[in-house]
């Protein structure tokens, strides 16, 4: 009894050097390599440079490894966006539009995959560093390396080994918050999701990359 119990009060100790010897880059890819799929609800808000509300939506996602996803925006107004890996389709129902584009495999340009890409290129794409720690709460910074990204630098948090939530600032200092509700770890996702039909009627426009 004894040894198994000098056993258990050593293994904190253990994984506390572990971690740190790992640093948070390898930290954060082992997070991501046990991410096959993730499915949920999200609730999205977009700040001024000030912290004012400019805007917030909210809708469901999935997202698989092999860069597809699919993301519905129910509120305000409906929107969908969905990649196959290959190719993304973002419909606009009120406007009865759909435009199409191949997709881009930057990072810096498309942060959707760094759930649903290789972890590998993450760290490629990304100088990682982490931000906070709190138990088993972790907040990382990712800073693109790339040239002309959509943002400037992404905060992802983690709950344990599930995402919690995404923060986005750009170089205007405007934050796109992005919360994460009932996710699903590794769930199974139908595949069809990840290929649109658009309805009939419906206005294609067809983009270059």
């Amino acid at each position: 009894m004894r040894k198994l119990l000098q056993g258990l009060l050593a293994l904190p100790v253990v994984l506390l050097s572990t971690a740190v010897w790992a640093g948070p880059t390898d930290d954060l890819l082992d997070r991501l390599r046990k991410l096959e799929s993730l499915k949920g609800d999200f609730e999205q808000v977009v700040l001024d440079k000030g912290g004012t509300h400019m805007q917030e939506a909210s809708g469901e996602f999935q997202v698989a490894r092999g860069n597809r996803f699919y993301w519905s925006t129910e509120m305000p107004f409906a929107q969908l966006a969905v990649s196959d890996g290959n190719t993304v389709w973002v419909y606009d129902q009120d406007l009865e539009q759909v435009v199409v584009r191949p997709l881009s495999k930057d990072l810096g340009q498309t942060p959707a995959l760094l759930f649903g890409g290789k972890p590998a290129d993450v760290a490629a794409a990304f100088d990682i560093s982490e931000r906070h720690r709190d138990g088993a709460d972790v907040t990382y910074r990712l800073t693109p390396k790339g040239t002309d990204p959509l943002f400037d630098q992404l905060d992802v948090t983690f709950q344990g080994e599930q995402p919690a939530s995404m923060r986005l600032q750009d170089a205007l200092g405007q934050q796109t918050v992005i919360d994460f509700r009932g996710l699903r770890v590794n769930a199974g996702i139908d595949d069809t999701l990840f290929h649109f039909v658009p309805p009939e009627g419906t206005d294609v426009i067809r983009q270059q990359q």
